[in-house]
């Protein structure tokens, strides 16, 4: 019992002590939202049309 009597006393001042005072949380700031960027079309690349190759006929 008497080893009990000094893990008592910090327990004991801890809770005489005045918590502080809770400090008031600040009121919430609204988010402004993000403003939506308009996102440019891709410019349509002209594909170039395949170059025809002369098929070599077969040497008979």
């Amino acid at each position: 019992m008497i080893s009990l009597i000094p893990t008592l006393i910090p327990i004991i001042q801890n809770i005489q002590t005045p918590k502080p005072p809770p400090v008031p949380a600040p009121p919430p700031q609204p988010v402004p939202a993000p403003i939506p960027q308009p996102v440019p079309a891709p410019i349509p690349q002209p594909v170039p049309a395949p170059i025809p190759q002369p098929i070599p006929k077969p040497i008979p």
